[in-house]
């Protein structure tokens, strides 16, 4: 009997990266359930890929300069960090962010969309590198529309992805 879980349409991650290269924002976001393997996936596909992990909340917790100010760490001090973490590298992924989002007075989750829908721009050099981010699931994930110039999603559901073993579904 033929396994049809090919016809969910799954997305292969590097194949997508690799078509975001004419884009102006080259940026993802990844998300699922917790608990549901994201980091996991995470760190494999940026080993995989060449690219770098960062775990945003184990950087706070093991720099005692970042963990002092995160009452007054901002989206802007959080832009300049990524800019850092990005150089030299083709791809940074970002994961577990959502403990400073959570932090902001504003709308945290906003002011992250307005990051990788208007202002990571690969047109300037600061912002060469491809930026993915793996986030909890949450109502205003499920309704982002983050689109590429094509009008493609740039928002998947963890499930949505082929495996990084070479099958044809995330386990």
């Amino acid at each position: 009997m033929r396994d049809d879980r090919s016809s969910y349409n799954l997305v292969n991650l590097k194949k997508f990266i690799k078509g975001l290269s004419g884009e102006r924002y080259k940026t993802f976001i990844i998300h699922s359930g917790p608990v549901t393997g994201k980091s996991r996936y995470a760190r494999q596909f940026a080993k995989d890929t060449g690219g770098k992990y960062l775990d945003l909340l184990k950087k706070f917790r093991e720099d005692e300069k970042l963990k002092s100010r995160i009452d007054i760490f901002g989206i802007i001090e959080f832009e300049k960090l990524l800019i850092k973490e990005a150089r030299g590298t083709n791809l940074l992924i970002l994961d577990n962010p959502e403990f400073l989002l959570n932090t902001w007075n504003e709308d945290g989750y906003d002011l992250l969309f307005h990051l990788l829908r208007k202002k990571w721009d690969s047109f300037k050099p600061s912002y060469q590198a491809t930026l993915g981010v793996f986030l909890a699931s949450n109502r205003k994930i499920l309704d982002l529309k983050l689109i590429t110039s094509k009008g493609d999603t740039r928002v998947f559901h963890l499930n949505r992805l082929e495996s990084l073993e070479g099958g044809h579904e995330h386990e």
